[in-house]
């Protein structure tokens, strides 16, 4: 009888919607740490995320577990980018939707069934699964992904005048410059505007 309990414990491991989102705020902030230096984390990470979430649910996850989850998280990412590339369909960035017409639906499912879970819906988590699976890591000293835009420093303001500046002088040169080249060239130019 003790065997048939054995046979029980090797079922297989079966991610529910908060162990999914629990794997994804961690390792965004595991990207945020600089745990993430190419499209894959370290395998300290994906062991962080196998034991909170044994500590969370009441459940043996090994790291193995996390790092099958994220095969299938970049097949979903790829799924999105996919479609969000197409013609027809639109993206609303408040709710983290991609939108579609009745007609552009029906004939997206038609075609593809697995899409329609991303079509007209909300996709829950999706900065953090942008983090997580998208191609927004770079390597270097000046590289920089959503979390860090959003924890920037405090001269946030100044940096942003500065870009301003050098937008507003830019403009101004490339008018002189215009203005030049009209003056120079043949009485034709002043008379098209």
């Amino acid at each position: 009888m003790s065997k048939g309990k054995e046979k029980v414990s090797s079922k297989q491991f079966r991610w529910l919607p908060p162990m999914h989102e629990t794997m994804l705020r961690i390792l965004a902030q595991e990207a945020h740490k600089g745990n993430k230096p190419s499209s894959t984390f370290k395998a300290g990470s994906f062991a962080l995320v196998a034991k909170e979430i044994t500590a969370q649910f009441g459940v043996e996850c090994h790291p193995s577990y996390v790092e099958n989850r994220m095969r299938t998280l970049r097949t979903m990412w790829s799924t999105i980018q996919t479609i969000q590339k197409k013609s027809g369909f639109g993206w609303d960035d408040n709710l983290k939707m991609i939108t579609c017409d009745p007609k552009t639906y029906q004939e997206e499912v038609m075609a593809h069934r697995k899409h329609a879970e991303f079509l007209n819906k909300k996709i829950d988590m999706y900065d953090e699964l942008a983090i997580v699976v998208g191609k927004d890591t770079a390597i270097g000293g000046f590289s920089k992904s959503y979390v860090d835009l959003e924890h920037e420093p405090h001269n946030a303001d100044e940096s942003a005048e500065y870009v301003a500046d050098n937008v507003e002088e830019d403009v101004v040169e490339k008018g002189k410059n215009t203005v030049e080249s009209s003056t120079t060239g043949s009485g034709i130019s002043k008379s098209r505007k």
